[in-house]
């Protein structure tokens, strides 16, 4: 249903969240290309209570709906609510406050099960100090938020990179320090960084400019060894190892351009059936064992060369 909330701005009742016994009006503020159509919610106000009640239906923007300069037909049966406009300086996302609400009601909870990109990440960015300010369950986003992410290098070799450029933005903006460096591999690992349209010039930049730093170090690392087939314990298996390493680890790397992506190309040589290529299984197990340290060493040096690319900035 449409309404008129005055010359300019139209209004429209959220289709979920507008309750016919709700006790509290949520006037969310969108901004559009074209011109500016509000939605308003009906909720009960019991439903933000627990832990804590939010300083947003407490604050100098909470009045009856009778106190404000309304059009009589939106204010229709609804003179005892109370009246909140969401009017922040960082713009509430539309999507994020459903997720929001969708928590409060019990649709759908947040917890360690919630998707990152559909429940954690939008709970995350509402509920931050900038914007909602509900700062328990914006804790509790937070700690979801860090489990998302991989902290070791297997673990982070298989990593698929789920929204890690608007990840990245959010760890920085809250000051998340866990997941930056996992991120900021994948990233570095990525041909086409193309970050959040919503972050600010200032964070794309150290970002971009990071990223970069960090792909430079590591294909100057992890060249020498992607292009020179190691020694083995026998040379029988040397031989066989050298034989099969054009077809088997240069080729698919140069295919997938993993020259700047050490942990999975590491991870792919270590699955590769090396014994049908005719290497002793003790060769084998050596060889898996020296990749799977090779790829800690790149996982401990990402610590000096964020650092270095810190003190550059």
């Amino acid at each position: 249903m449409w309404l008129c909330l005055n010359y300019y701005t139209m209004i429209q009742r959220h289709p979920t969240y507008w309750f016919n016994d709700g006790d509290t009006i949520l006037h969310q503020k969108v901004l559009s290309n074209h011109d500016d159509s509000d939605i308003v919610y009906r909720i009960h106000h019991s439903k933000f209570s627990w832990p804590e009640s939010p300083k947003f239906l407490l604050g100098s923007s909470s009045r009856t709906m009778a106190e404000n300069d309304l059009d009589e037909e939106l204010l229709d049966g609804l003179n005892g609510c109370k009246y909140v406009v969401l009017d922040y300086e960082q713009t509430i996302d539309v999507n994020d406050l459903v997720v929001l609400l969708d928590h409060f009601y019990g649709k759908s909870v947040l917890s360690p099960e919630s998707d990152l990109t559909t429940r954690i990440v939008p709970i995350l960015r509402i509920t931050g100090p900038n914007q909602l300010n509900i700062p328990t369950l914006h804790e509790q986003a937070k700690k979801y938020f860090v489990r998302s992410f991989p902290n070791n290098a297997q673990e982070l070799a298989k990593f698929q990179g789920q929204c890690a450029e608007e990840a990245m933005s959010l760890a920085i903006q809250y000051d998340i320090r866990q997941p930056q460096k996992p991120l900021l591999y994948y990233l570095a690992t990525q041909t086409h960084l193309e970050l959040h349209d919503a972050d600010s010039q200032d964070s794309r930049t150290s970002i971009s400019t990071l990223s970069h730093t960090i792909s430079t170090h590591m294909i100057s690392l992890f060249t020498p060894l992607l292009f020179t087939p190691p020694p083995t314990s026998h040379m029988e298996c040397t031989d066989a190892l050298a034989e099969h390493w054009m077809p088997l680890v240069i080729a698919p790397a140069i295919e997938d351009s993993a020259m700047g992506k050490p942990l999975q190309t590491l991870e792919r040589m270590k699955d590769v059936n090396w014994s049908e290529c005719g290497l002793c299984e003790e060769c084998v197990r050596i060889k898996r064992e020296e990749w799977t340290e090779e790829q800690e060493r790149v996982w401990e040096i990402m610590d000096t060369w964020i650092l270095e690319a810190d003190a550059e900035e």
